[in-house]
């Protein structure tokens, strides 16, 4: 599990950083981008090797935990779905990973995993269309 809490349920804890030439002690970042409880990946040990990203956080109960300003919905299946505050973005360079590869589109992920294309503003309470 990844996001910025340093809270006992998260694997990887992730910071915003920043651009340009300005250092921490010039610069103090007052909101952050990354969300509390961001995603969850899964990876599968066995072949076929898959890997999977969540958004949202999962607490110590292992329930899927969301921020109240987050968006959600019900799909048309009846399952609730849903976006973190700042989204879980994603990115496939173009050419694979190597170094002539160039960036590719970003996309954002949501909480039952679907990809989507990115909402007008990285907290708009509508989500991209679905991919």
């Amino acid at each position: 599990q990844v996001g910025r809490s340093t809270e006992s349920p998260i694997d990887f804890v992730v910071t915003d950083t920043i651009s340009g030439n300005l250092n921490s002690d010039e610069t103090q970042i007052t909101q952050s981008t990354i969300s509390r409880f961001a995603c969850r990946i899964v990876c599968d040990r066995n072949p076929p090797y898959t890997a999977r990203i969540f958004a949202a956080g999962f607490d110590s109960s292992k329930n899927i935990f969301l921020g109240e300003k987050a968006a959600k919905w019900k799909n048309p299946d009846g399952h609730m779905d849903g976006l973190t505050t700042n989204g879980v973005l994603v990115m496939h360079p173009k050419g694979g990973f190597t170094e002539e590869s160039k960036p590719g589109v970003w996309r954002e992920i949501s909480v039952c995993g679907d990809v989507y294309t990115l909402r007008e503003t990285r907290s708009a309470q509508h989500r991209g269309k679905l991919v």
